[in-house]
């Protein structure tokens, strides 16, 4: 039966997502099922139920993130972090917990944010949140280069319950805040050729407000220009099967960390003598932010900020792993 990334959560856990978004990335190398099916997202508001149940899966995907290259971050000013999936790429400008889109391609289409990146906001975003920006930059299809203009709208419009079928993994029913981004922008090729078409785009991330992981996705991307020759709607549904935060029941067991919530020093507890090669700790996206190679059972998390992490150890047979909170 799907682990349906339900975790050893206390109080403090609860205080810490409820109702809000602590981060707009998935967990690096989470792997999402591609699904077709009814779904419903008109659904807004507190408290509101949204029922996802007659999916089926197409397929999977695997999400990756990566610092960018040289060549990228010349390309994509400011960029920091890069999102794969599916055969495509966004690049994304994270400064403090502020997000921003800097570009975005696919194998046909490029949209470059270098004049004016695309803000999605400062995390954690609680519900009620709403921002405009405009935006603007540079576009490519399929060899043809122009600019654009446009906005972007964010709203963490709803909480509530998502319930899903199995699409591998086991059913899903959980709390939940979504994010909603639409986008739309103007494509022109100057000095002549201005507003040739369009490319809006609606993105909604579902949150589960237990742990902070985007369960579910959609996007929906138009793009209409006669003077290029295309009029095309490209529509994506995911739901996450697993990801580095899903817990083994079988492990969980097999050790603890002390105390949790921690402020100073996080202790591992062992509850079968043996040698730690390692203890590792990751944020929410899947990054590394502290390391041991000593054969200690404590590890000093003090310097990281406030809010859920995931500490991998290593011992001669085994991994373990079990999430924490910083305060």
């Amino acid at each position: 039966m799907k682990k349906k990334l339900l975790y050893l959560a206390c109080f403090a856990t609860s205080l810490t997502f409820a109702q809000s978004i602590a981060t707009f990335n998935s967990v690096n190398m989470s792997e999402y099922a591609n699904v077709d099916g009814t779904v419903d997202q008109s659904p807004t508001g507190a408290s509101t139920t949204w029922n996802f149940t007659s999916l089926t899966s197409t397929g999977t995907s695997t999400d990756s993130y990566a610092a960018p290259t040289t060549m990228e971050t010349t390309t994509f000013p400011g960029t920091t972090n890069v999102f794969t999936s599916n055969g495509n790429n966004i690049f994304l400008k994270d400064i403090a917990g502020e997000v921003s889109l800097t570009g975005a391609t696919t194998p046909d289409f490029e949209l470059n944010y270098g004049t004016d990146n695309a803000l999605i906001g400062t995390f954690p975003l609680s519900f009620g949140y709403m921002n405009s920006d405009t935006v603007a930059g540079t576009f490519s299809y399929q060899g043809t280069n122009g600019t654009f203009t446009g906005n972007i709208v964010k709203t963490v419009d709803g909480h509530g319950t998502l319930n899903m079928n199995d699409v591998g993994a086991g059913a899903y029913s959980g709390a939940v805040t979504r994010l909603k981004t639409e986008q739309t922008v103007s494509l022109s090729i100057p000095p002549i050729f201005n507003n040739i078409g369009t490319v809006t785009q609606t993105t909604i991330n579902y949150y589960d407000n237990n742990n902070g992981n985007l369960v579910f996705r959609s996007s929906v991307v138009n793009i209409v220009s006669g003077f290029l020759g295309v009029n095309e709607t490209t529509v994506v549904n995911e739901s996450l099967l697993t990801n580095l935060l899903t817990v083994n029941e079988n492990v969980v067991t097999a050790f603890s960390v002390v105390p949790n919530p921690v402020q100073f020093v996080l202790n591992v507890n062992l509850k079968t003598p043996t040698t730690i090669k390692s203890i590792v700790v990751f944020d929410l996206n899947g990054r590394q932010v502290l390391h041991t190679k000593n054969n200690t059972r404590a590890i000093d998390v003090s310097a990281l900020q406030a809010g859920m992490y995931l500490v991998k150890v290593q011992t001669d047979n085994a991994v373990l792993t079990k999430k924490f909170i910083k305060k």
